[in-house]
């Protein structure tokens, strides 16, 4: 059972557990309101639920989260890095600050539903679960609404954001469980389940009295087929090679249609101590793309070759309007790759001094580029839903053509905790270094500007040089400990 934060507690007066009858999925309301109406609507029959042998079962009861009538959004911000993060709904297309003691985070809303398991008289389980309102498990309760959904598929929790869009699409809903599952241990039998929005938020967000609450019948049973519930689908393929336009080459293309690159500080921060004795500071990185549009690097194979060509394309209002020659891409083999990786993106190096010019250089120089941290989808033109997966953006190994996107407000980042990728430190003199992150550190990619491509991160390494028993400190970067 998750334990409360005292904010959340705090905040949390008394859960709503009402019983009320089920909401037909397509009873919503009018969808000229100017704001939002949140409601939990349900599937209207029993559930039937399996676990396997000694297992948790898994309380996908169908119950959403819908907004009906107009969409439901908040926007994040945070001032700098040391400042708390200030929400506010957006109604009618105007901000309404929202309370500053409301426990969220860049995860979501703390506890904000309570779902209780009765067998009977008897309640089996009281569960409280935080609300991600983005969600990639939505679905639409009426088809007055848009036929896809526009908001991000998570809440992107990367400890430098710096603001981050919530929402649910007018007349569409989202799951109720969590972005990582609610569980609770059953036998097999009958149960009801109680979701209840808690009174904090269902008094601040005017939800109806009879929408705040719903129960579902489930039925659990044990399974043994580990597929019941539907595998895993294959990897996905990339999208079919577009025939090559003629796109004018721009050699000093205007700032003013650029991406900006930028690196974060390095986190994440540890020492891997060897059994051969040696030591490796291991990290994450993130680069990610600012300034006015895309970063878009699509490469094109030379005949007969492993290599492709890559070019950086200009974008103008979103239309295309020209490229230039950025390096190459090479196909990667090994285990966990097999995809195209680009060679100029990012750089990283552990410097002895702040001011330093040549320290231990990380071998990693190869990247296939993909949205995997949202970082500040409020600027104008951020993408909400960008494609994710390696396998639809970087390649098979007989691709003839790829297209590679960091979108605008996201970012990429990468795991350095490979021999070669990571610092090794064995013999390293104990003291002050610095981790440099480098975006773009060849220049071969344009972009608005080069005064943001480089990050540094403190850290204090400790230990005997050569004992196979380094530790790293790692002290908070602008009021933020990631480590």
């Amino acid at each position: 059972m998750k334990t409360s934060t005292p904010r959340a507690r705090r905040w949390r007066l008394v859960a709503v557990l009402a019983c009320v009858g089920l909401i037909s999925p397509l009873l919503v309301g009018s969808a000229s309101a100017a704001a939002p109406s949140l409601e939990l609507v349900g599937p209207g029959d029993t559930i039937f639920l399996g676990h396997h042998k000694g297992q948790a079962t898994y309380l996908d009861t169908g119950v959403l989260v819908a907004s009906v009538g107009a969409p439901f959004e908040v926007r994040l911000t945070r001032p700098d890095y040391a400042g708390d993060i200030q929400a506010v709904q957006i109604v009618d297309g105007n901000p309404v600050p929202l309370p500053a003691e409301m426990p969220l985070s860049w995860d979501g809303f703390e506890d904000f539903f309570h779902i209780e398991v009765t067998e009977g008289a008897n309640t089996v389980a009281e569960i409280d679960v935080d609300f991600c309102p983005n969600s990639y498990d939505r679905e639409r309760v009426s088809d007055d609404g848009p036929e896809l959904p526009t908001y991000p598929e998570a809440c992107f929790a990367n400890p430098f954001t710096q603001g981050m869009v919530w929402g649910i699409d007018q007349n569409w809903g989202t799951s109720t469980v969590g972005y990582y599952g609610t569980y609770a241990d059953l036998t097999n039998g009958d149960y009801e389940v109680t979701t209840s929005i808690t009174e904090g938020y269902a008094e601040e967000f005017d939800i109806a009295e009879d929408a705040r609450s719903i129960t579902t019948n489930i039925n659990v049973s044990t399974i043994k087929d580990p597929c019941h519930h539907g595998c895993a689908p294959g990897a996905g393929y990339p999208p079919a090679a577009m025939k090559n336009k003629v796109v004018p080459v721009m050699d000093n293309p205007s700032p003013s249609i650029l991406p900006d690159l930028e690196a974060l500080p390095a986190y994440g921060i540890s020492v891997e101590n060897k059994k051969n004795g040696k030591s490796f500071v291991t990290f994450g990185a993130t680069v990610w793309t600012s300034g006015a549009s895309d970063m878009v690097v699509e490469g094109f194979r030379r005949p007969n070759e492993a290599v492709m060509d890559g070019y950086q394309y200009f974008y103008d209002n979103g239309v295309v309007v020209g490229k230039s020659q950025v390096g190459t891409l090479e196909f990667d083999q090994r285990d966990g790759h097999n995809h195209w990786h680009f060679l100029q993106f990012a750089g990283y190096s552990l410097l002895d001094a702040e001011d330093a010019t040549e320290g231990i250089r990380s071998t990693k120089e190869a990247f296939c580029l993909a949205p995997t941290d949202a970082i500040d989808l409020t600027l104008d033109g951020a993408e909400m839903n960008p494609t994710l997966g390696l396998s639809t953006a970087c390649g098979r190994h007989n691709s003839r053509w790829i297209r590679e996107i960091l979108p605008l407000g996201w970012g990429d980042t990468y795991i350095q905790g490979l021999p070669g990728q990571s610092f090794n430190i064995t013999n390293l003199p104990k003291g002050d270094y610095w981790i440099e992150v480098e975006a773009n550190p060849g220049g071969h990619l344009h972009e608005m500007s080069d005064d943001n491509n480089v990050e540094l991160r403190h850290i204090i390494i400790k230990g005997k040089p050569g004992s196979g028993k380094r530790s790293v400190e790692v002290p908070p970067w602008n009021g933020i400990d990631t480590d």
